[in-house]
């Protein structure tokens, strides 16, 4: 039987912090503007583009999301650590699937806003990477160890 190396899972897991921060970092401002104006109840007075291309961009993320959260499901794991990559899968298919909810709670068609659909998306995102970097760390503390 194959040994799992090491190594390549820990590129892997080195792979995927760096991604989640890079696309964090890209989308970051289209989410920071959108919620000001949800919160400001302005988003009706938008440019349609401009609520357009803040919804591409949020798909845009969410797409890069699925593809590391492949990688993540096809990574192949050492044994020790199947139960740390099992919690981490769980909360990054969490974290895209609660980005999908905020790309859809977008409607730049009408130019509206589900509040309500928005901030329930922000607070699972918050509280899914909190679990997955918490994974992460422990994965990391494992590779180290």
């Amino acid at each position: 039987k194959m040994k799992v190396s090491i190594q390549a899972y820990a590129n892997t897991i080195s792979r995927l912090t760096e991604k989640l921060e890079e696309i964090g970092s890209s989308v970051d401002p289209f989410f920071q503007e959108l919620k000001k104006a949800g919160q400001l109840g302005t988003v009706d007075e938008m440019d349609q583009s401009r609520l357009k291309e803040i919804k591409k961009q949020f798909q845009v993320a969410t797409d890069q999301y699925r593809a590391l959260e492949k990688m993540v499901w096809n990574a192949k794991v050492p044994a020790k650590l199947i139960g740390k990559h099992q919690l981490l899968k769980r909360y990054l298919r969490e974290y895209a699937n609660q980005c999908q909810k905020m790309v859809d709670a977008v409607d730049d068609q009408t130019k509206k806003l589900d509040e309500v659909a928005f901030q329930e998306s922000e607070h699972a995102q918050e509280a899914a990477m909190g679990q997955m970097t918490k994974a992460l760390t422990k994965i990391m503390s494992s590779l180290m160890g």
